[in-house]
């Protein structure tokens, strides 16, 4: 079997309180075969956090991604079929040692890890827990899990629609993307003018002629027969209007809502991203 290097030694093994042994083989098949390497560790180990390799990612499936994003806020995926569908979490495998050991920390929760792969061998760490808190797993019924997926199904359906509707009706009273940049360019504008005159005359000029791109490229989208090369002129303005807002913590003598610009920005990226998907989707 080959061992990486982030998979832990016997002296670390042995300090931190883990066992480990060879694991079996597991059927795959499925469209995410994580899914069903977790199922079946989760049979043997109840109560405990499931994490499965899958190349320099460990993921967790159903309830121990509905535990993660709950306890730890980690972002939820659906992933699989239609007729097979599994919540998902993920996070960087060389992390996983000291993430999983705050899981046990603050809830006492016990843990096993699956690393390598089908053709390698796969071996199981489970964290040493005798008295762990196997409750916080045995809450998470399959039902909840099934309405979890259920919400996530209905709300990307809503996200196709109100993309579909941008692309079809772009002057629409719900182009949300042209109305979050007009909102965002009068609270810069607004904001600009209130600068001392060294930083409006610099700083100040470069967030203006940036977010005059912006508006001009979202003014001028419902028009023109080239409309996926203004999303992508769009895409890197909008990329680098953030870097400016970023850049805004560094100047002192700078006061306004920083947090309330960077969300409107944020937000117009992530509209502009499905935009964009949309589009390719349709070519």
């Amino acid at each position: 079997m080959i061992m990486t290097n982030s998979t832990p030694s016997s002296e670390e093994l042995q300090q931190l309180g883990i066992r480990a042994y060879r694991g079996i083989e597991l059927g795959l098949g499925e469209s995410d075969p994580g899914a069903a390497i977790s199922a079946k560790l989760e049979v043997q180990y109840p109560g405990h956090l499931v994490l499965v390799q899958a190349g320099t990612f460990l993921h967790g499936y159903d309830r121990t991604a509905h535990a993660l994003s709950t306890l730890k806020q980690y972002k939820l995926k659906l992933v699989g079929t239609a007729n097979d569908p599994h919540l998902r979490v993920g996070f960087p495998l060389g992390n996983f040692k000291r993430r999983l050991w705050q899981m046990v920390d603050e809830f006492g929760i016990p843990y096993v890890v699956a690393l390598g792969t089908q053709a390698s061998g796969r071996t199981i760490y489970t964290s040493n827990q005798p008295t762990g808190n196997t409750r916080v797993l045995a809450a998470i019924s399959q039902d909840i899990i099934s309405q979890v997926i259920d919400d996530l199904r209905q709300r990307g359906e809503l996200n196709k629609a109100s993309v579909k509707q941008m692309l079809t009706h772009p002057d629409s009273t719900g182009f949300k993307l042209k109305s979050h940049a007009v909102e965002l360019d009068t609270m810069l504008m607004q904001d600009i003018v209130k600068m001392p005159r060294d930083l409006r005359t610099t700083y100040g000029e470069n967030v203006r002629i940036c977010m005059a791109r912006i508006m001009h490229g979202v003014m001028g989208y419902g028009v023109t027969n080239h409309k996926v090369d203004v999303l992508h002129g769009l895409s890197g303005d909008i990329d680098l209007l953030k870097h400016y807002l970023i850049q805004a913590k560094q100047l002192s003598q700078l006061k306004f809502a920083f947090a309330q610009r960077a969300g409107l920005a944020v937000e117009l990226g992530r509209l502009l991203g499905g935009m964009l998907n949309a589009q390719r989707t349709a070519s």
